[in-house]
């Protein structure tokens, strides 16, 4: 994946790839996307109001420019504290173009969601849970293709 080359280029296509995750359940509908404005003091890059089923959710997203644990822990304690002090019921999302293992499983445990522009997303929504995992190209190409078959036993009668 290339670099971005501005913030403003990889918040444009964060939430372009939220929209595509969250457009991909039925039940969830995007109301609005509201970007925070450059001097604002808020840590969310923007947030997003969405339908689920009749019930209203908010998500919280920060971007960070790269997935690197270190990084994210920061990020999420200050996306953390800034739903926590403003008393919102919103759902804390990290978006980056890649999180690791390691930066998603620092997610699951801050009860936050992830995106990255790799495709890989899990987003709890009240009474959705979206969890998608995307094989990178290069190891789908190293899986042999009799690895790639599902498993059938047969049993003798």
């Amino acid at each position: 994946m290339k670099p971005f080359s501005t913030k403003r280029e990889l918040r444009i296509r964060a939430a372009e790839a939220l929209r595509a995750v969250l457009a991909e359940v039925s039940g969830v509908k995007v109301r609005e996307i509201r970007h925070a404005s450059t001097d604002a003091g808020g840590t969310s890059a923007f947030t997003v109001s969405v339908d689920v089923y009749g019930r209203n959710h908010t998500l919280a997203c920060e971007i960070a420019s790269d997935g690197q644990p270190a990084d994210l822990r920061l990020l999420l304690e200050g996306l953390c504290n800034s739903i926590a002090s403003t008393c919102t019921a919103a759902t804390p999302v990290i978006i980056a173009p890649h999180i690791s293992d390691e930066a998603r499983a620092m997610c699951k445990e801050s009860q936050a969601g992830y995106l990255d522009l790799d495709g890989n997303a899990r987003i709890a929504l009240g009474e959705v849970f979206i969890l998608r995992r995307i094989i990178p190209h290069a190891a789908r190409h190293s899986i042999a293709p009799e690895a790639a078959r599902p498993a059938v036993s047969h049993h003798a009668a």
